[in-house]
């Protein structure tokens, strides 16, 4: 079962409400989400000490606010966030490492938040190129496996990625220099499919494998 952080759950369903809400959270800040607009307002710093607050450090109140201030920001990117420290106090996850994981579409960079976009861009770049095994996608990107399989689960639960279980035996340390054909074991025209504007994003997978 999945379950929340207090300040995801909070959010969650902030952002369900016809009303604006504001958030206080004791040492960290405050939230003022927007739904109607789909924006909010916020003047936290450390966003991993924000989801970590305990519930009685949270205050949540209805406002009868107006229209947003002009340096709101996109509602999306607070839902990413808060989907993300979701996926992180998860226990048990959604995506299994022999998944075979192919990539449907490219999240809105732009509504990201600015901590996961290089991050989710890499995932996403190496998925467009070839569907990929989910434990191969940790060590082919040399990135932290806690955070990959969150983000997986944050691009599976907004329908970016499709996952199949797959049957695999043991499988071996992936060596250092394994080539492409290691990443999946499955046709690629689903990932190649889903690819956003060719100039683009062939620029920024030569960036990310270094050609």
């Amino acid at each position: 079962m999945r379950t929340r952080s207090p300040l995801s759950n909070a959010l969650h369903q902030a952002a369900n409400h016809a009303v604006p809400s504001l958030f206080q959270i004791d040492g960290c800040g405050s939230v003022s989400v927007y739904p109607k607009q789909n924006c909010y307002v916020t003047d936290i710093q450390d966003w991993d000490a924000a989801y970590q607050s305990h519930p009685e450090q949270i205050s949540i109140k209805s406002v009868a606010w107006g229209l947003p201030p002009s340096d709101a920001l996109p509602l999306m990117e607070l839902q990413w966030r808060a989907a993300y420290h979701c996926a992180l106090w998860n226990q048990l996850s959604e995506v299994e490492v022999n998944d075979l994981i192919r990539l449907r579409s490219w999240p809105n960079l732009t509504r990201l938040p600015l901590e996961l976009v290089a991050p989710v861009t890499q995932i996403c770049a190496l998925l467009w190129r070839k569907p990929a095994v989910g434990f191969l996608i940790p060590r082919v990107l040399d990135a932290d496996a806690t955070q990959v399989r969150a983000l997986l689960e944050v691009l599976q639960g907004f329908g970016h990625i499709k996952v199949s279980r797959t049957v695999l035996g043991p499988q071996p340390a992936a060596s250092p220099d394994a080539g492409e054909d290691s990443l999946g074991t499955g046709d690629s025209q689903g990932a190649y499919m889903a690819q956003p504007a060719g100039t683009l994003v062939g620029k920024l997978w030569r960036r990310l494998v270094g050609h």
